[in-house]
């Protein structure tokens, strides 16, 4: 469990699937196709925080928070947080197997994707290259 300090009040707080749902309604991506949710945020959250993207901080308070939480609220949350938030974050939420299962379910389609991927341009070559990488972070991060 993870404490934060929101509105002046600690709260206890974990991955759970409350989380899990948010996540997936606040961050998931849309299919270009149809507009659907893909249901991918929280495996997001996870790929962003293992791999160091700057933005999964947010993100995952986001998801640990009330849905009415503001901006400045959320920023205010991860400011007072005394530690390395970023760590502590990936702890608690390898303790998920909500956001586990979203992070395989999203190896399962990315792995497809890139094991049919050609790479005919140099810029592909990379693309396929940063998204092989991150599919091996992600690997480790589930063992």
């Amino acid at each position: 469990m993870l404490t934060l300090n929101f509105k002046g009040k600690d709260r206890d707080v974990k991955f759970d699937y409350a989380s899990f749902f948010r996540a997936n309604k606040l961050f998931s991506t849309k299919n270009p196709e149809t507009n659907a949710s893909n249901n991918d945020g929280a495996g997001s959250i996870w790929v962003s925080l293992v791999t160091g993207d700057d933005s999964a901080i947010f993100n995952a308070v986001s998801s640990l928070l009330p849905a009415k939480a503001t901006e400045d609220e959320i920023l205010e949350t991860i400011n007072k947080y005394d530690g390395d938030i970023s760590e502590d974050l990936i702890t608690e939420l390898k303790e998920s197997s909500f956001f586990k299962n979203a992070a395989q379910r999203w190896m399962k389609f990315t792995g497809m994707f890139v094991g049919d991927k050609k790479a005919e341009t140099e810029n592909d070559k990379m693309e396929l290259k940063v998204m092989k990488n991150t599919l091996e972070e992600v690997k480790q991060s589930l063992s």
